[in-house]
């Protein structure tokens, strides 16, 4: 019994001891600039509170893949609504979406944000002017036939990736498919993100045409902004 006992109370302590998680002090070296120290005492953080919203948080901040943190944050604000930084997760969704011109998502989060967390200070930083039209990218196929750079009104938004090798993979296999293909940066919170276009359009008609061969052709879903 006495056994049993301390068995118990080990498991409660342990419970409590992976419970008490503050990552502020790590938030803040990462504005400082020290993220290699914040990535060491992370590893140490999540060996034993890798299910704790506050260390999925952290994770999602730490990575560079724009996806890959999106998923992250997400997790974070359905999975643990009530947590520190559930607000603070969404808001990250929503700037990630409204940056890659994905302005109906965007709008959901922003809206969504409002319903369950009405006192956050992130709220202020939603007020932005929301295109009608989604512009995210991709390509033609005569890409070559345009003469003048003035006539390109359109492009595609194929990817967006926080690894500036996948997006170098991503554009050399458009270009060895005689598709022309560039790579942008746009910064998402602290994340730095290369994103790949693919296709120069005279007309959205010849965008939006070309949406289904993308997807049949690359398995990629793209999306149609301005060309600039």
């Amino acid at each position: 019994m006495k056994i049993l006992v301390f068995i118990l109370a080990s498991l409660i302590s342990q419970t409590l001891f992976a419970q008490k998680v503050n990552i502020i002090p790590l938030l803040k070296k990462i504005e400082n600039g020290k993220i290699e120290e914040v990535q060491t005492d992370f590893r140490i953080l999540k060996i034993k509170n890798s299910h704790h919203p506050d260390v999925i948080f952290l994770e999602a901040v730490l990575t560079e893949d724009g996806e890959k943190a999106q998923k992250l944050y997400e997790l974070v604000y359905t999975s643990f609504p009530n947590s520190k930084f559930a607000d603070a997760a969404l808001f990250r969704n929503f700037s990630y979406y409204y940056a890659l011109g994905l302005y109906k998502k965007a709008t959901e989060l922003k809206n969504m944000l409002a319903k369950e967390y009405p006192n956050s200070p992130y709220l202020k930083n939603t007020e932005r002017n929301y295109p009608e039209v989604d512009e995210m990218i991709l390509v033609d196929k005569d890409p070559y036939k345009i003469k003048n750079k003035s006539d390109i009104k359109f492009t595609i938004q194929a990817g967006a990736f926080g690894n500036a090798q996948n997006a170098e993979d991503l554009k050399r296999n458009f270009i060895a498919k005689g598709l022309k293909s560039r790579i942008t940066s746009k910064t998402v919170g602290n994340l730095q993100l290369k994103i790949v276009d693919v296709g120069e359009f005279t007309t959205r008609e010849k965008a939006e045409k070309f949406l289904t061969t993308l997807q049949k052709d690359f398995g990629i879903k793209g999306h149609i902004k301005d060309f600039e």
